[in-house]
């Protein structure tokens, strides 16, 4: 067995809960960096702004000095400015390069940077990084005039407090991102729970709907946008599962009621027989009476076994050129025998057209419907068997003088064991199915079938092979 097969999948409110809190998780993430990028980039500005007063400020100090020696003389003036300011470190050469004031010493090397010149004032670009033992720094270095003598001012800053500040706003905003995402996930699912509310008043409805019930449909009047097609979908399967079913129904019931005359009639007459002894010409009418009864029942399960495999695609066609002229005069010799017998005549009207065809099922096909029209065409009556060409396609048809069918029977005369006229229908000739394997056949050449009644005392049932 495989890993996780018997795993239920999560619920549609969990999965959407799950994916608001993704998402709110990532648009905390954007909202965060871009925050915190922000705030560093303005804390770096801000250090560097301040940086560079300092050392403005520490050169106009110097420039007010009578001579370099007064730097190391009186330290108070330069260290004043910068009072409070534990972070810098202040270190002034003299023109010798010996250092004459040192506020500090630096916890890493200064890199060696050019100085700004006096006259030049200091900007933003004149500051550099350097690395001090923890942290991260910045420094400028600028030469300031001082009783007519150039000396060297350094000053630098670490930055250990901006960036543990820095890394208590990280640790802030992934506690707000976690409780924001956790916050979101719980609303979400809420939301959606209060949401699925109709989705699920739709499932109970669909558990309700069962084999005695297919009559049932989902109200659709209250349903959100989102669950009116899905509605509809199920309601259009309600409908076919519907008409399936009574279709299996009425078939099942017919098939055995036609099945039951023969099983009736051989069993009837096989007791009869048994009853007291018979002669030989006795038995022998006895067989050949059940003997009809049992090709009877052939042709009933061969039919019902073809529609069966139409219905389930296992028939292919074999297409073949056919020249319909030919094949109509042959479905006519065939049954010329038994049109005589009935009185009719049958007639061929069609001109030499050929069609790609199946040969055995148009024969069976056109076959079914002069069988049909045999059955119920009074004596001296017509059949006519025809063809023509209908656009890309070919058009066949079989008319027949009589009585006609009742527009109630039309839509009805194709599905199987229906019989419009049950009275005239004799189970011992037809069993419904005709008509129906006509039709199939229609369908797998891509065609279909139709019929007319009452049109200049004729009924007419066309064939369209649409493309030929």
């Amino acid at each position: 067995m495989r890993a996780g097969a018997g795993r239920r999948p999560l619920s549609l409110t969990l999965r959407v809960a799950l994916l608001l809190s993704a998402m709110a998780a990532a648009v905390f993430l954007a909202a965060g960096a871009y925050l915190y990028t922000t705030l560093a980039r303005q804390m770096g500005a801000r250090d560097d702004v301040e940086l560079i007063n300092k050392a403005t400020q520490i050169r106009r100090i110097i420039a007010g000095l009578p001579s370099p020696q007064a730097i190391a003389q009186d330290r108070r003036p330069l260290m004043a400015a910068l009072s409070g300011q534990d972070d810098f470190m202040l270190r002034v050469d003299g023109p010798d390069g010996a250092a004459l004031l040192q506020s500090a010493r630096a916890s890493g090397p200064l890199p060696q940077v050019d100085s700004v010149p006096p006259q030049r004032p200091l900007t933003l670009a004149d500051v550099h990084d350097w690395t001090p033992a923890e942290g991260a720094g910045r420094m400028v270095s600028a030469a300031g005039q001082v009783g007519g003598e150039t000396v060297r001012i350094t000053l630098a800053r670490e930055r250990s407090d901006r960036l543990k500040i820095l890394r208590a706003y990280i640790g802030d905003l992934l506690l707000a991102l976690c409780g924001g995402a956790l916050l979101a996930a719980l609303l979400g699912y809420l939301i959606v729970r209060h949401s699925m509310r109709r989705l699920r008043s739709v499932i109970a409805k669909a558990n309700d709907i069962n084999a005695n019930r297919l009559n049932t449909r989902l109200s659709l009047r209250d349903a959100p946008a989102e669950l009116r097609e899905l509605g509809e979908a199920f309601n259009a399967m309600l409908d076919r599962l519907e008409d399936g079913v009574q279709r299996l129904s009425g078939f099942a019931a017919d098939l055995a009621h036609d099945l039951r005359t023969p099983v009736n009639t051989l069993m009837v007459e096989t007791q009869v027989a048994l009853a007291r002894p018979r002669t030989a010409e006795e038995y022998q009418a006895l067989l050949a009476s059940n003997s009809e009864e049992y090709e009877r029942l052939a042709r009933m399960i061969e039919n019902t076994l073809f529609l069966a495999r139409v219905d389930n695609a296992q028939l292919a066609l074999r297409r073949e050129p056919l020249d319909l002229r030919a094949e109509l005069l042959r479905i006519h010799d065939y049954f010329e025998i038994l049109a005589d017998d009935a009185g009719v005549r049958l007639e061929v009207d069609a001109p030499a057209i050929e069609a790609w065809l199946d040969p055995v099922l148009l024969q069976r096909a056109v076959g079914n419907l002069v069988s049909n029209a045999l059955r119920y065409t009074p004596a001296g009556g017509v059949i006519r068997l025809s063809a023509r060409r209908a656009g890309p396609g070919v058009e066949l048809a079989v008319a027949n003088t009589g009585p006609g069918i009742a527009p109630e029977h039309l839509p009805h005369i194709f599905e199987r064991y229906y019989r419009a006229d049950a009275a005239r229908s004799s189970p011992a000739h037809s069993a419904g199915l005709g008509l129906a394997i006509a039709r199939a056949i229609m369908e797998l050449h891509g065609g279909n079938i139709r019929v007319g009644s009452g049109d200049g005392g004729f009924t007419t049932f066309f064939l369209l092979f649409k493309k030929n």
